[in-house]
């Protein structure tokens, strides 16, 4: 039986790549990003067209706004947290990583014309997963660079199914996942941030309208500068990854 560091069994390690409802990917790199990202826009909402319900109540129970905005968030949030994963996925992260995530950090690290990586350590590691799955890296790279990517991204398949969590990986795969699903919420969270901003001004409540300017400027920076959000903590999740894999590979060979 294939063992990793911890000693965990390779039935262990492929468990933690199943997909659970309630696990903490879940939860910190989906859930919290689409509920973040929904709040400015339930509030807008609630505001908008609620204001005569809420000019009866709010005068003594001013928290039911709070609470009607956490509420309503959570509704949207499970309405709209596929759609947004797909924004993040699809639209978000194949404008920085190109197609099927070709120029991700872990498929450029195994390349020896990109990553961040220096040459003699791209060799070891390359000489490591060759004799690790028994397999070889393409001699052409740089004639057929195409084909080198497609053959760096399923080796990285496995070594990901392999390692699993890892001992950091996993955090810093939480940490790349909630950054580009944030982002992916930039259309919610910007017109709803946008709308407050008016309704404020309109109301004349500076203070509310300050909060929700800050609000705009976060995602708008956010989403301006998205290629340097996502590109740095992908490359902290490669790097953990092959560190892990590595590990992974030392441990083996203590084994044997």
């Amino acid at each position: 039986m294939l063992e990793g560091p911890s000693g965990r069994g390779k039935e262990n390690i492929m468990s933690d790549n199943m997909p659970k409802f309630w696990d903490e990917y879940e939860i910190k790199a989906r859930y919290i990003p689409c509920f973040l990202s929904v709040i400015p826009l339930v509030h807008f909402l609630v505001m908008l067209l609620g204001n005569t319900f809420w000019e009866e109540v709010v005068t003594e129970i001013s928290w039911m706004i709070v609470i009607t905005d956490i509420s309503i968030s959570l509704v949207f949030m499970l309405s709209l947290i596929q759609l947004q994963t797909a924004i993040g996925k699809h639209i978000i992260e194949k404008s920085v990583f190109g197609r099927n995530g070709e120029y991700f950090p872990t498929n450029d690290i195994l390349l020896l014309s990109g990553g961040f990586y220096s040459k003699e350590k791209k060799l070891e590691l390359r000489e490591k997963i060759e004799t690790y799955f028994n397999t070889k890296f393409p001699e052409d790279e740089l004639v057929n660079i195409e084909n080198s990517r497609l053959f760096a991204r399923e080796i990285n398949g496995q070594i990901r199914r392999l390692v699993g969590k890892g001992i950091m990986t996993y955090q810093y795969n939480i940490r790349y996942g909630f950054l580009r699903n944030i982002i992916g919420g930039f259309v919610w969270a910007l017109a709803g941030s946008l709308g407050c901003i008016i309704m404020y001004i309109l109301k004349k409540e500076w203070v509310a309208m300050s909060f929700f300017i800050a609000v705009f400027t976060i995602w708008t920076i956010l989403l301006i500068f998205k290629r340097n959000v996502l590109t740095g903590a992908a490359e902290s999740y490669a790097d953990n990854l092959f560190i892990d894999f590595l590990s992974l590979n030392e441990s083996k060979k203590g084994v044997e």
